[in-house]
Formats: C-alpha cells, structure tokens, sequence
C-alpha cells in the first residue's frame, strides 16, 4: 500500500471514530419506546415551542442588524471600516452565557440601568435580546464577505438604464447576497436553537429545548430521554447543513471590481449611526463587567472593592485557568495540523476517499456542541480517553474543524495544482513542496485557523460540559457555576479572563498576517 493511500485510510479511520462512532453509538442507545411518550409529553412540546418561537425572533432581527452593518461597512464613506470589523466581532470572544450575564448586569432587577428602562428581561425577552447580541457577528461576517463577491460593474450598468435605488437594491444587491443570507439565516437559527447559555441564564422558567435536554442528563441522568431530545436539535443544523452543500452560489470572484463611492445621503447617515450604537451598546456590556468585577456587592453594597478577585485566586481559578490554556493550546495546534492535512488531500487530490474525507468533515456543522457532547459520553465511556483532557480536546476538535477546514480547503484550492506534478517529473518529494512552497504560501490561513480553534476552545460550554472532571474543568464552565449562585461579580471577572486572553490571541494574528501582507505588497511594489 503506497504511503497517500495508508495516510487517506488513518484520516478516514481518525474522522469515522471521532465523528461517525459515537453518534452511532448514541442512536443505539436510545430507548425508542418511549419516544411517543416523549413528544406527547407537554414539557417537551412547551420547550420545542419556546424554542421555536425564540430562534425565529432572534434570527429575523440578527440578520436584519448584520445586514445594515454589512452594507454600511461596505456601501458608505465611514472611515476606519477594518478596524469597525473587528469591534463588531468581539461578542464572539466570550460565551453565550456572559451575554447573559452582562444583560442582567444591565438590566436585572438591580442593573446598571434597570430605573431607566424598566422590562422584564427574564423571560423570552432577555433570550432573544442575547441571542441577537451573540449572534449577530458571525451573520455580520457571512453577509459581509458576500459583499466581497459582488459584479459591481453591474451597478454602472444599471446607472445607465436608469435604474433607481430600489431596483438596483431587488435586482442586483439582493440577487448576489441571496446565498450568504439564507446562509446566515439557518447558521444564526441554528445558534439560538441548539444555545443552553443564555436560556439558562435569563430565561428563568421559560424552558427552551437545550435547557430540557441539560436538565434530563445532568440532573436526572436520562441519557435515552436526552438523546432523543439531541436528535430535535440535529434537525435545524442539518437542513442549514444540506443548504450550503447542495445550493449554487451565483459570485465570480473574478468579476470583482472596486464599488464606486456616492456621497451619503440620508439613508447612509441613519445607517452609519446604527453601527455605532451596536458597537457602543457592545462596549456597555463589556464595561459592566468590569463595572462588577469591582463592586463589593451589586445588590447591597456598590462600593469598589477586590474581594471578588481574592475570592476567585483564593479558590484556585488559575487551574481551571491552566486547564482552559491546555485545552484551548492543543485543540488549536492538532485540530490545525488535522484540518490542513485533510484539506490539502481534499484540495488537491481528487478519488472517492477524499470525498468521503470531504464530506464528513464538513458535516461536523450539522452536529450542535450540545449533541455531540452527548455522543461522546456513549462512544468513549469505557475508554482510557474518558475523564482526561484528551476527551476534552478531541470534542472541541471535531465541533469546530469544519470552518477551519472550509477555511483551508478554500486557500488551498487557488494555489496552482501542477505544483506537485513538475516537482515529480524534477524527482522532487511532495513534502518538499509542502514544506518549501504550500506552507509558505498559507501562513495568513493557518493562523487564523489556529485563533479560530483557539477562541472557541476557549468559549465554548455546549461541547463539554457532560465531559469533564474536577482535575479537568475549564475555566468557561465556573461561569455557568457561579451563575447559578447568584455569583454574578465572579462571573464577570471571569468572563472578563477569557475576553482578554481571546484579545490578545486574536490581535497577534491580526498583526502577524498584517505583517505579511505589507511585505509582500513592498515586494510587489
């Protein structure tokens, strides 16, 4: 057997075990006499319906945001627009169960501005209020990117016929950013549906269908009951799945021209200072975490004080600190090092093994964090990986490789392919050219792939939160923990942590791939 066709049968082996198994395993241990009682019950009924009803909410008005901050950043005057992008992005760097919190900080029953505006925010309100705040990024970054793809060549054509602003908007804006926004549509309706954080944070006794599947295993140990609750949540994230693979986008890159500029009017300025409220109510719920993480008590006593951080290092956060760095370290370095070697075998071979590699991999975006964290419970209990960081690493790897991959895959593929065919004909290795050529020519990828890893593995409560021990716990579930307290100056501090660590991760690539960028421009120049 030639050395490709045994590396293609150990990444094949490595994603049916890592993937395929346990859900397998999973589905078999489902108890499916019980599955009528189970719809029938008004509980489940209530909690599907709640979550329902939230996501389409949440959704409609994520995407309607991401939308107007999208067009502003890409069809307005506004200055310092990359800098915008990422001030728009921060709510990724912290949990969903942080947003939470900082809307109680805010708007609880003794927040910051609960005189000014007096709502019930525990409830339906406050959860599609945080899923909105939680996922309005990533549906900013789908629809922004599509901007990117648009034939703007199309707009002085239709300058010439005399089309007006709301034609060339329906016939031509809409058409090309029709697939990113269906896009962000099932990603962000997926977020919210499949998300505990925030429900078990504001949501009180109003019970969504994640907090009714953690409250059967974690507090009755229901694993059957809680597997087929797992098997609602799949639904969403596989119709979003089928969607991407299977519709046509309508963009060509290559018809890429640069978007011609008019002076604001009106529509622009109200746009314009719609993004810089988002940004700004964005920074109020980070300043009340700080406000928090320095009060001696937020009901009783608002005073400056530090005992909630003597509190938090008395009671040995830098463990679950450390444990949070190793994981986040590890999943980042492997779930790399695995996700471009997929890619580049994807990219740049073509048989039915790299198919197959293909296809999984990216079928990982239909596996909610929740689920697959279930799953894990029944393929790997009995193993030696059971109860250690490795379990906890491999979880994070497999629920977040397929956007690195996408990511990878996508570089690769614009790369000449007849790299490795002259270097053959010149007996030179395949490696070689990897080494020398590939890896060179991707640096920009692999690092955002790594912060990429790195920030979910840092974020992220749903994937492991059936999966670890108290030697293994990561620092984002003591959010969760203290929440529960009523320990809201912990949480804050805590979630204070993980936003600065995802900061700094984030900035060091930024500067590094702006560093690249700069001198291969001066050497173009």
């Amino acid at each position: 057997m030639k050395k490709s066709n045994k590396l293609n049968f150990v990444i094949i082996l490595f994603l049916f075990l890592s993937v395929v198994y346990p859900l397998l395993c999973m589905l078999f241990r489902v108890y499916w006499s019980t599955f009528t009682k189970l719809i029938d019950s008004i509980q489940f009924k209530t909690a599907l319906t709640n979550s329902v009803f939230v996501s389409i909410i949440s959704t409609f008005f994520s995407v309607l945001i991401a939308f107007v901050l999208a067009y502003t950043l890409n069809r307005t005057k506004i200055k310092h627009r990359q800098f915008l992008k990422i001030l728009l992005t921060i709510p990724m760097l912290i949990p969903s169960i942080s947003h939470g919190i900082g809307l109680i900080n805010l708007f609880g029953k003794n927040g910051i501005f609960t005189n000014i505006f007096s709502f019930n925010l525990i409830g339906p309100i406050g959860i599609i209020i945080g899923s909105i705040l939680y996922s309005f990024p990533i549906a900013f970054l789908m629809i922004d990117n599509g901007f990117k793809y648009i034939d703007n060549n199309m707009y002085s054509v239709a300058d010439v016929i005399g089309m007006n602003r709301v034609e060339k908007f329906k016939k031509i804006t809409l058409v090309y950013l029709k697939k990113p926004i269906f896009s962000a549509i099932f990603a962000v309706f997926t977020m919210v549906f499949t998300d505990y954080g925030l429900p078990l944070t504001v949501g009180g006794m109003y019970t969504t269908l994640p907090v009714f599947l953690y409250k059967e295993v974690i507090g009755l140990l229901d694993f059957s009951k809680g597997t087929m609750i797992g098997l609602f949540l799949l639904i969403p994230a596989i119709i979003s799945f089928l969607f991407d693979t299977f519709t046509k986008d309508n963009t060509d890159i290559s018809n890429h021209t640069e978007y011609i500029m008019k002076k604001d009017d009106l529509l622009h300025i109200v746009f314009k200072f719609l993004t810089y409220c988002v940004i700004i109510f964005v920074f109020i719920i980070i300043f009340s975490f700080v406000y928090y993480a320095f009060l001696d008590d937020f009901i009783l006593n608002k005073t400056f004080s530090l005992k909630h951080f003597n509190y938090i290092f008395n009671n040995n956060i830098t463990k679950n600190l450390f444990n949070s760095l190793i994981i986040a370290i590890f999943t980042s370095i492997i779930g790399t090092i695995i996700s471009y070697t997929i890619a580049y075998h994807t990219a740049r071979k073509r048989n039915f093994g790299h198919k197959v590699m293909h296809f999984i991999t990216i079928s990982t975006l239909a596996v909610p964090g929740i689920v697959l964290g279930l799953s894990f419970i029944f393929g790997f209990k009995s193993t030696i990986i059971y109860n250690t960081f490795l379990i906890l690493i491999l979880v994070n790897i497999i629920h977040f490789i397929s956007s690195p991959y996408l990511i990878a895959y996508n570089a690769l593929k614009k790369i000449n392919l007849n790299y490795e065919i002259v270097a053959a004909t010149c007996n030179i290795r395949t490696i070689s050219v990897i080494k020398d050529v590939i890896i060179p020519c991707t640096k920009t990828t692999i690092r955002e792939m790594f912060s990429y890893f790195f920030v979910n593995s840092m974020i992220t409560i749903s994937a492991v939160a059936f999966l670890y021990s108290t030697k293994t716990m990561p620092l984002s579930l003591l959010i969760s923990q203290y929440e529960g307290n009523l320990m809201l100056e912990e949480c804050a501090i805590i979630s204070l942590i993980i936003l600065i660590i995802n900061l700094i991760v984030k900035t060091t690539v930024y500067l590094l791939n702006r560093k690249d960028f700069r001198r291969v421009n001066n050497a173009n120049i």
